[in-house]
């Protein structure tokens, strides 16, 4: 059985094409960036795409199933070289994008790709220190 992937914050595609190689099928991909998107139609023609996190998994009759979601949400908020806000940053707080997918498609396995920073960051609220 062929394993299927979708992908959020896909970027290029370097999840996508790591996990092809492994023998994975990519079947959807979730990028905002328009450069981006153009290198993903041109890698993965027959897979599903959208645009915006925030409004994915849109109610359109695709198949937006999958075995696997993987993907790097944004970092500039918790790398060590950044301003540290944490994951109530503007960017970084895009996680909690990421979790409401998993919950509504409630993958077989997750793939979330970060920066160390991730581990240390304090996010106002996380009374626990750190992200997880």
């Amino acid at each position: 059985m062929t394993l299927r992937v979708g992908s959020l914050f896909s970027g290029i595609g370097g999840l996508e094409l790591g996990l092809e190689r492994a023998g994975m099928a990519i079947a959807w991909q979730v990028e905002i960036e328009p450069y981006a998107l153009r290198v993903l139609e041109k890698h993965w023609p027959a897979a599903h795409r959208w645009e915006d996190v925030r409004t994915f998994p849109p109610q359109d009759g695709r198949d937006w199933s999958c075995d696997v979601i993987a993907g790097g949400f944004p970092c500039q908020d918790v790398s060590l070289a950044g301003k540290r806000a944490g994951l109530a940053g503007e960017r970084s707080g895009l996680w909690a994008q990421f979790a409401r997918v998993i919950r509504e498609l409630g993958p077989r396995w997750v793939l979330a790709e970060n920066v160390p920073g991730l581990l240390s960051a304090d996010a106002p609220g996380d009374p626990g220190g750190g992200a997880f």
